[in-house]
């Protein structure tokens, strides 16, 4: 496997004024990890934790409940597949200290008539689907943990990564086409969450997670040519958070977790935007970290149209690392968005 290293942006955090908080729309206040419909007319986000599902139509803010009806031990993720289902991670039994290690994949109706159709597969942390095609792309930790051992451990446990299509036999989902992609991680990588496709599905994008220092876990934004080749760093600058979480439509440019860390704990985090180019500028989008305050915002993701960012609220000090306590959507500055 090649690597190409990315050269550090010139102006890491230009000097442009980024939004706020009183500078954004409050969808909700409650949920976390928010989801653009392919069509950007609905954000799906999970309510809590091992809690329910819900979707929003952003004309009229009405909020549907898609799993107060349907048997299931709590949704930790929800994501809009292409065809206009939703695909779930959940457990299978319920919640216990180690469960965030053993989720497992599922496939919900839009309609929400068959309840959670399982997939069969494992996965641990996020899920990369791409916005052409039920395409998705995650790891698993094989071997799997000890029923002892803390979901944490799986960050530095051997995992594998898999590509897979989600096709439909007699209206119930199934992988087609599985198959492992990068069998040997990047050098400086402990551990890969996939987070989205580019360039026609032809390379995955994901955070890079490598080795503690005296400033913090090392996060860097990385992207691979599938199925196996090439490598680029977008990102990587020692004392610097950046976590990609979210891609422009066109691929040009993705949303990032971003702070500056300055011990060996997660940074107080905003929301930047990091051209996916060697040499690309990280400038920050909406500043979320207060002086004196644990909150952060995170998980921020981009719409169909390129014109709006969703994300959420979060405590820093949360043990769900990740969890959220509200939904925000933001528009973006005329020189973000797309051309045409």
């Amino acid at each position: 496997m090649i690597l190409i290293a990315a050269t550090l942006p010139v102006a890491a955090h230009a000097d442009q004024p980024a939004l706020g908080l009183d500078d954004v729309v409050a969808l909700s206040e409650f949920g976390g990890r928010p989801a653009f419909s392919p069509d950007g007319k609905r954000v799906a986000f999970v309510g809590r934790t091992y809690g329910d599902a819900f979707e929003m139509d952003l004309a009229t803010r009405k909020l549907r409940n898609l799993t107060a009806r349907i048997p299931h031990h709590g949704v930790v993720r929800i994501q809009y597949l292409p065809s206009g289902d939703f695909l779930v991670t959940a457990p299978r039994v319920s919640p216990g200290a180690n469960t965030r290690a053993h989720l497992e994949m599922w496939v919900l109706d839009h309609a929400g008539e068959r309840g959670l159709q399982p997939l069969g597969e494992q996965v641990f942390e996020g899920i990369a689907v791409s916005r052409r095609r039920d395409l998705i792309a995650w790891t698993v930790i094989e071997p799997e943990l000890k029923p002892a051992d803390a979901w944490q451990m799986g960050f530095a446990r051997p995992t594998r990564r898999y590509l897979a299509e989600i096709t439909y036999r007699g209206g119930v989902p199934l992988l087609a086409n599985k198959r492992e992609i990068m069998s040997q991680l990047p050098s400086e990588c402990l551990f890969i969450e996939p987070q989205d496709f580019r360039d026609g599905d032809h390379e995955l994008v994901y955070s890079c997670m490598g080795r503690m220092s005296g400033v913090g876990p090392s996060i860097s934004v990385m992207g691979t040519r599938l199925p196996a080749g090439q490598s680029t760093v977008y990102f990587r600058r020692p004392g610097e958070y950046a976590e990609v979480e979210g891609i422009a439509p066109g691929g040009e440019w993705a949303t990032v977790e971003c702070g500056v860390q300055d011990k060996a704990a997660l940074p107080p985090l905003d929301i930047c935007r990091l051209d996916l180019r060697p040499g690309g500028a990280l400038t920050r989008l909406v500043h979320g970290a207060q002086p004196g305050l644990a909150q952060d915002i995170s998980n921020p993701v981009v719409s169909p149209d390129g014109k709006w960012i969703a994300f959420q609220r979060s405590v820093r000090d949360d043990p769900d690392i990740g969890g959220g306590n509200g939904i925000f959507l933001a528009r973006l500055p005329a020189d973000n968005r797309p051309s045409r």
